[in-house]
């Protein structure tokens, strides 16, 4: 089991995640690459940072790690996570980003990704780890550590990739609140680019970030919904620190859940898709929207463990339409393979644009579920009560067991799995309505009560 390595990256403070923790487990990530790639050569590494105040800190010790295995460290200066994966996919480069995404202001974390842009699921991070704990990493000599190659205007690639893949917005009013993370390099630029008329929220750059908590939840982005009702706005948008995440606010200024985004993007993708295959994948937690929008377009839904990591592997695996989660990270996999907040919002954009449709509507017209979600708080504990949990339900028909333990009955579902970062054990359920939804939570809750 990993002992570092959660659901994307690597996570924690400075008192877990320190700088001599982070050169050892660079070093290794680069040894690790080297010894899974053809040929077995040490490799430049694309690197990139978020708004952090710790952002420079923790770079320094990633470049210090990346040269000490003698691989070549390509700094690409603040930068979204989709951008860098946009980046490493294209070049074929594997990556590190330092940014704890929607996380609070003090926490710490990497991202790594490999030579195809995918990011590292925690079992793949076993195989870094097992390499920093017996310290068999590469260490160069003196006479053969590379130069640092610095390369920030390479943003301006995934910004013109941006517009090319899309029409006109002339006439779209959109208030863009950026969250004093690194979207607000791109999305402001791209939107105006193309002609839409942008007023933007918290667009400065902010390791604090005062304008609001870096998770665009609807109780965080009450600004922007205003923004949207007063400057009679036809589309809001916000995004997470790092840009892979997105949500939107409607003309109305209704905010709009993350997984009608991603069942809003599934639509506009499927309509278009000219490839092989066209199935969808996404996880075991994410709503059945999802898969009733793939019914209509004669697809499947492939389910996977929770993160994002999961399901770009899963993609690369197959012929695979899209993927994302609820939260509203979609992938556009003709473009990149990485969850992309930012092309999603200029994407859906566009559509709406080219279809004269209104957001409201177009969530209007999508099935109708109920969503209720809670946490109860543990420790360590959480993970071993989960595993009592799934020995519960080894047996039963109606039962996923790939992460935590999900139940699927005739009228909804519900899940119990333990937070890879936080000292949680999360439930969610879905149904038609909001009492049946509740009446499903419980369910787990329970058990896991009589669990102690």
């Amino acid at each position: 089991m990993a002992k570092y390595f959660g659901t994307n990256g690597v996570r924690g403070t400075l008192e877990t995640i320190t700088p001599d923790f982070i050169v050892k487990l660079c070093a290794s990530f680069a040894t690790w690459h080297v010894n899974s790639a053809h040929p077995k050569t040490a490799p430049q590494v694309l690197v990139a940072r978020d708004t952090r105040t710790t952002g420079e800190l923790v770079e320094g010790a990633v470049v210090s790690g990346l040269l000490w295995a003698g691989a070549q460290p390509v700094l690409l200066g603040v930068m979204p996570t989709p951008a860098v994966e946009f980046l490493g996919a294209k070049r074929k480069l594997p990556s590190i980003v330092i940014t704890s995404s929607h996380n609070p202001p003090e926490w710490v974390a990497l991202k790594f990704n490999d030579g195809r842009g995918v990011a590292l699921s925690k079992e793949r991070g076993e195989e870094v780890e097992a390499i920093m704990e017996k310290g068999v990493w590469m260490k160069a000599g003196w006479n053969e550590i590379p130069p640092l190659v610095r390369d920030e205007n390479a943003i301006n690639e995934y910004k013109e990739t941006l517009k090319r893949g899309c029409g006109r917005l002339d006439g779209l009013r959109v208030v863009i609140d950026t969250g004093n993370g690194t979207a607000g390099r791109v999305a402001p630029q791209v939107f105006k680019g193309l002609g839409a008329k942008v007023m933007t929220l918290n667009a400065q750059e902010d390791g604090f970030f005062p304008g609001r908590p870096s998770e665009p939840t609807e109780a965080n982005v009450h600004g922007l919904i205003e923004a949207v009702k007063t400057y009679g706005a036809d589309l809001g948008i916000a995004y997470d620190g790092d840009g892979d995440r997105v949500a939107l606010v409607d003309e109305k200024g209704n905010y709009v859940l993350g997984d009608r985004v991603f069942a809003i993007a599934v639509d506009i993708i499927l309509s278009e898709w000219d490839g092989e295959g066209g199935d969808v994948v996404t996880t075991v937690a994410t709503s059945s929207i999802i898969r009733e929008v793939a019914k209509r377009h004669g697809v499947h839904v492939k389910l996977t463990k929770i993160g994002a990591p999961y399901i770009a592997e899963e993609m690369e695996r197959g012929s695979y339409a899209t993927g994302g989660e609820e939260v509203g990270g979609i992938i556009w996999p003709k473009v990149h393979p990485g969850k992309d907040g930012i092309l999603s919002s200029v994407r859906i954009a566009n559509w709406l644009i080219k279809n004269n449709k209104r957001l409201s509507d177009v969530v209007d017209a999508l099935p109708k579920y109920a969503n209720v979600k809670m946490k109860i708080e543990r420790g360590e504990e959480r993970f071993e009560m989960i595993k009592r949990l799934q020995e519960r339900y080894k047996n039963a028909k109606n039962a996923t067991l790939m992460d935590g333990v999900r139940l699927d009955f005739d009228d909804g579902w519900c899940i119990a799995r333990a937070s890879g970062t936080e000292n949680y054990i999360r439930i969610f359920g879905e149904a038609r309505d909001e009492k049946r939804a509740k009446e499903l939570v419980e369910i787990l809750k329970k058990e896991l009560e009589n669990l102690g």
